[in-house]
């Protein structure tokens, strides 16, 4: 036997045993045994609520554990804070980025680790050294522009840039192209595999189940907050991750409701306005309208104007037969539109106060008796909507940033069915939700459409829109492109379309 076969294999870079955590009666992790070896690309997936985010922070020092140990390259390690994580070359790049915002690109990739001569920032200098490293990554992003003017996937990739600069040993990837354009997400890709050639252990964290079978070499799944197998990836294929994660087949995820079409309740003629030009469409009762294109394409602008944020300012906008001018939101409102946006955390929810307040915002006014709220009025709308759209949270009265990502989600699209209307618009409803409240969040679009309503849905997930959209408007530079009826083209078709090559 050669003294090369003789030798041990090397321990893993991060191994877990009995890994506990419990916040009061809540047990999140339960004695999870999980190891990540060196140059993988090892994926987690689950449910929202399953233990993922949880586990996040175990591993960057956020939470402390309950109970079991953790090893680094054999050794055990406390990881009791964030500093003791970044210290061994643990780092997370986040689904929500936590950046500053009112500083700049380079700023934020040098935080905490500025460059510095006699006690004076050397802008310049990170600005130079800041430029270069986005652009090697194949980043086509500015150092010098403000974070906040980069769009939310643009601020993601900056994180990202950041976590390379520390020289990261074990990254962390939560929902990473969530936001991003088919283009970023191609050079996040590329970046991923060059990090692994280069040493670096890959934790991707994804719902979108294509992603994990294209970039990663294992996965792992979590449910109720235990670890129920792992797997090769050339060993495993979608359905089967679905039914281990929710004990449920992929044909009932996109289950599309079979729904008479009815009236039109909206209809716009060459309607133009910031960031749209010329856009037609109409969307009749029972009908799931879809807009698709990639980020930047004009859909999210337009859907904005029908919520009177931005007024359009031409074109002829057509409500129930009469010409409309939608000019605030409270208009929009009144008339019977709903709006769940994009950026669910920024302009959907008001995080630090309770589940069953956010519920109830649209209704505050049926709820009072003069100026004053009526409890039991406030306390049923609220239980109401928790119960029907299962909602996950501890009381109403949790606060929303407690809650998982999808059950925020729940809580946005909750407060619009609790106000009513007869056209609802989601914009990206599905972002950071496990196939599992997915299944639900369609549920309950296809509820709203028995009743009559109408629905306008944007998405960057192309699949979602083609399976559910009865029409899909296909959006490039501001205006439609091409407009398809139900599965009328290909996934390949409409792309091309979109990017328009």
């Amino acid at each position: 036997m050669s003294l090369a076969a003789a030798r041990p294999a090397p321990p893993p870079i991060l191994a877990l045993k009995k890994l506990d955590k419990r916040f009061g009666a809540t047990h999140a992790l339960r004695s999870v045994d999980l190891a990540f070896e060196e140059r993988e690309i090892h994926a987690i997936v689950g449910e929202n609520g399953a233990g993922k985010s949880t586990l996040i922070k175990l591993l960057t020092g956020v939470y402390p554990r309950s109970t079991g140990t953790v090893y680094w390259r054999g050794e055990p390690v406390a990881l009791a804070t964030p500093h003791e994580a970044i210290d061994l070359g643990i780092d997370a790049v986040h689904q929500e980025v936590v950046l500053c915002p009112h500083l700049t690109v380079a700023a934020n990739i040098f935080l905490g680790d500025e460059t510095t001569s006699g006690g004076m920032l050397l802008h310049r200098t990170m600005l130079r050294e800041a430029q270069k490293l986005l652009d090697d990554l194949g980043f086509d992003l500015p150092a010098g522009a403000p974070l906040s003017s980069l769009t939310i996937g643009q601020q993601q990739l900056v994180a990202t840039a950041r976590a390379e600069r520390r020289g990261t040993k074990f990254l962390i990837f939560d929902e990473p192209t969530a936001y991003l354009t088919r283009q970023e997400t191609a050079s996040l890709f590329a970046l991923i595999r060059r990090l692994k050639a280069r040493g670096v252990t890959i934790v991707y964290i994804s719902h979108r189940l294509e992603e994990v079978f294209e970039l990663c070499d294992r996965v792992s799944i979590l449910r109720d907050g235990a670890l129920v197998g792992t797997r090769n990836i050339g060993e495993t294929n979608e359905a089967d991750l679905i039914a281990l994660m929710i004990n449920r087949t992929i044909d009932q995820v996109y289950h599309k409701e079979s729904v008479p079409i009815g009236g039109t309740i909206l209809e716009t003629e060459s309607l133009s306005g910031q960031g749209f030009h010329d856009v037609s469409v109409r969307v009749r009762e029972g009908e799931i309208v879809g807009l698709y294109g990639l980020i930047g394409a004009g859909r999210s602008e337009f859907v904005q104007s029908l919520f009177g944020r931005f007024p359009a300012t031409s074109g002829r906008l057509c409500w129930l037969g009469k010409d409309v001018a939608v000019r605030s939101e409270r208009q929009a409102m009144n008339l019977g539109i709903a709006l769940a946006p994009e950026s669910r955390r920024d302009q959907g929810l008001c995080l630090n106060l309770g589940v069953g307040f956010n519920l109830n915002l649209p209704i505050l006014d049926r709820l009072s008796r003069g100026p004053l709220l009526n409890h039991d009025m406030e306390t049923g709308a609220a239980e109401r909507q928790i119960r029907d759209i299962r909602i996950r949270t501890a009381s109403r009265a949790a606060v929303v940033s407690s809650l998982s990502g999808g059950n925020q989600q729940k809580v946005v699209i909750g407060k619009w069915l609790n106000h009513g209307a007869k056209l609802f618009i989601f914009d990206e409803p599905t972002v950071g939700v496990d196939v599992g409240t997915k299944a639900e969040i369609y549920r309950l679009l296809g509820e709203l459409l028995h009743k009559g309503a109408g629905i306008i849905m944007i998405s960057s997930y192309l699949p979602e829109v083609y399976e559910l959209a009865d029409t899909l408007h296909v959006f490039r530079r501001g205006s439609i492109v091409a407009t398809h009826t139900y599965k009328d083209s290909s996934h390949e078709a409409i792309l091309t379309e979109a990017i328009g090559v």
